[in-house]
């Protein structure tokens, strides 16, 4: 009887976590994703789907095909005993987190824009980082710790102990792991820990599901978090000449690198792509704007199956936003109970300080104001007989 031939396949989660699976070589790629999904619990099977890493990117495999029409000539190999890579990625970000099920669905995309959150370059967008900060903190870390001091008598005229102490305490975290690198440039290592330590201590008692939830709802506003990018030539052989082509919620998005800084070329929503087609390496963007003006955008793939599975992701993409266009954007109506949130950055030492001169100038001042309609009233005028004369 002939031996069936089985593959070793490691499959890599969001949240970096790793499941080993025994597979036949005649498995396809649905199989392969049910199996994980099974063994994570994962129900929200629309929003992901298995990807190779093919010419410096992922790329979604076609569920329906062989896996070996991915993983290259080793997989069909008697003798091949190594272990193949798949990864389990988001392949259509939502709008609205009721979308995604089951809580291991929501922990996954969380750990997704977790990730994407440190490469963004919404530099505009600063407060909305320290939110998202602290609601990874309150996700991961659970309630901030409060900062005891010690007892009263050793504080006694110690007050640069306090202050040193709670410094160290404020340093529970790297900000390299949670915010951009543009922005700990731009405002220091100190300023981060302090300020977004202080917006995870306004979290306190809300839970870890809660916390998830709340950082998928603010990270949909970061424009460059919620989206899958591809990376194509605009011209054949010149492979310095690169655009970023980028799926979106709302469709694509096409940026040029100039000098490390990217500028928007074309912005189309779906309904505005006519087409989309591809030929080997050539993939064609067909759009047309509000006033009918028909454009062509030329664009070089890395190979023809990367251009295939490109086109099949856009499609797919495009069919789930459609499917999903009741559902994507909450309701107003619904959100009117929800509490409203606001937070705002300040330097407390410097606001305590000005507070302080205020109060002070203000009691002298009244004291003054007092004091000048306060004077001592002068005795009335007495008649000769030394008695005051009747009003």
């Amino acid at each position: 009887m002939r031996k069936r031939q089985v593959r070793r396949v490691c499959v890599v989660l969001s949240n970096k976590q790793r499941l080993d699976c025994i597979v036949r070589v005649s498995s396809i790629g649905r199989q392969v994703l049910d199996h994980v999904t099974l063994m994570c619990g994962v129900r929200s099977l629309q929003i992901f789907g298995l990807a190779i890493f093919l010419e410096h990117e992922y790329l979604f495999v076609d569920l329906d095909q062989n896996l070996g029409k991915y993983l290259g000539k080793e997989w069909r190999r008697t003798s091949t005993k190594g272990t193949f890579l798949l990864f389990l990625r988001v392949q259509h970000y939502v709008e609205s987190v009721e979308l995604i099920k089951d809580s291991t669905s929501q922990e996954l995309y969380y750990s997704d824009l977790r990730r994407k959150m440190l490469d963004s370059l919404c530099d505009q967008q600063e407060l909305l980082f320290l939110q998202l900060a602290a609601a990874a903190l309150q996700a991961e870390m659970g309630d901030a710790e409060e900062q005891i001091l010690g007892d009263g008598d050793e504080q006694n005229g110690k007050e640069n102990t306090i202050v040193s102490e709670k410094k160290q305490n404020q340093n529970y975290f790297l900000p390299e792991d949670y915010f951009p690198s543009w922005l700990i440039r731009h405002r220091g290592r100190d300023f981060l820990l302090r300020h977004a330590g202080a917006l995870h201590a306004t979290l306190r008692g809300l839970a870890r599901p809660r916390a998830i939830r709340r950082f998928i709802e603010d990270a949909s506003a970061l424009q460059d978090v919620p989206v899958t990018v591809y990376t194509l030539r605009q011209d054949k052989r010149d492979v310095r000449g690169c655009v970023h082509l980028a799926v979106t919620l709302k469709g694509l998005c096409v940026h040029q690198e100039v000098e490390g800084k990217l500028h928007l070329l074309y912005d189309c929503t779906w309904k505005e792509i006519h087409s989309l087609t591809f030929r080997g390496k050539r993939f064609e963007v067909q759009t047309g704007g509000r006033l009918g003006v028909v454009s062509l955008m030329v664009y070089y793939t890395a190979s023809p199956c990367h251009s295939r599975l490109l086109l099949r992701h856009l499609q797919q993409t495009h069919r789930f936003q459609l499917d999903n266009r009741g559902t994507q954007r909450p309701d107003t109506g619904a959100r009117v109970g929800q509490l409203y949130r606001e937070a705002s950055i300040c330097d407390l030492a410097w606001l305590g300080e000005r507070l302080r001169c205020a109060s002070s100038s203000s009691l002298t001042t009244h004291i003054s104001e007092y004091n000048s309609d306060h004077t001592t009233p002068k005795p009335l005028p007495r008649d000769r007989a030394g008695r005051h004369p009747v009003i």
